[in-house]
């Protein structure tokens, strides 16, 4: 620690708060495709309660696989591995930390940096940092938890990170995941999407044998404007045909299918 402004490293680096109240740990950090405006439709679609369903579902699960409150005078440590805007990490250090009165230490971490910088202004109670999961900057069995949500995975750094017993909690999208906007913008992808998760699925067990996948799927009314910050949040709007993309916003609404697989392991 560097008085209560900053991180110091092993090596002696020293890593300053931003002013916004984030670490930046990547060197030569690279522009990514996911910008400010992408950022901020997804926050506003988790604002308005589309992925609450998802995420009650995890606070559930991990009620019941932990004794609650945890016992001793440690914190209840969780990384959210590729946290984007940070909506997700924030709801569920709430939910967790609430009701019991569970102490809880986050940390969220993205290569994205308009993603940290949005996070950082939406929640000063989590740690949050611009890092490559690749080259993590923490150290080995540093957390209870770790969520890796809709983001690309490193089963070699989540096994080292995650503290004996600790728990991975992946999600990725089920076939049907919205399944409206796919074949609006690029056809039926339901078989390619299924074949997807199996591979993913079968990956995640080689490296964590006691994986237990649940299914989480339920269907909601979006109007206009959230089809707008949807699209917008979404790569499957990378390459659609623009006439396409106008097309389905000029719709009043639609009813978008969220599917989900989460796959749960102990270490």
């Amino acid at each position: 620690m560097k008085g209560k402004q900053g991180l110091v490293c092993s090596a002696n680096h020293g890593f300053d708060l931003s002013k916004d109240g984030y670490l930046h740990l990547l060197p030569n950090a690279k522009p990514t495709k996911y910008d400010k405006r992408l950022f901020e439709a997804r926050r506003l679609i988790h604002a308005s309660g589309y992925f609450s369903p998802l995420l009650e579902a995890l606070v559930s699960g991990i009620a019941k696989s932990r004794p609650w409150p945890l016992s001793g005078t440690s914190p209840l440590s969780m990384l959210d591995a590729g946290c984007g805007e940070g909506s997700q990490l924030a709801f569920l250090r709430d939910k967790l930390s609430g009701p019991w009165g569970q102490e809880v230490l986050a940390v969220g971490a993205d290569l994205a940096k308009a993603g940290i910088m949005t996070a950082a202004k939406g929640s000063s109670q989590i740690i949050w940092c611009v890092a490559d999961l690749a080259r993590s900057p923490f150290q080995d069995r540093t957390f209870d938890i770790i969520f890796n949500i809709l983001s690309p995975s490193n089963y070699g750094e989540f096994q080292r990170l995650l503290m004996p017993n600790g728990l991975l909690v992946k999600v990725v999208p089920g076939p049907q995941y919205l399944q409206e906007f796919r074949q609006l913008l690029h056809g039926n992808g339901a078989p390619r999407r299924q074949a997807a998760f199996e591979e993913t699925a079968a990956l995640f067990a080689k490296h964590f044998p006691k994986m237990n996948p649940e299914r989480v799927r339920y269907e909601k009314e979006l109007p206009q404007r959230h089809l707008q910050a949807m699209l917008e949040m979404t790569p499957l709007s990378w390459h659609a045909p623009e006439e396409d993309k106008q097309l389905l916003l000029a719709r009043q609404s639609l009813k978008l299918t969220f599917d989900f697989y989460i796959l749960w392991a102990e270490k």
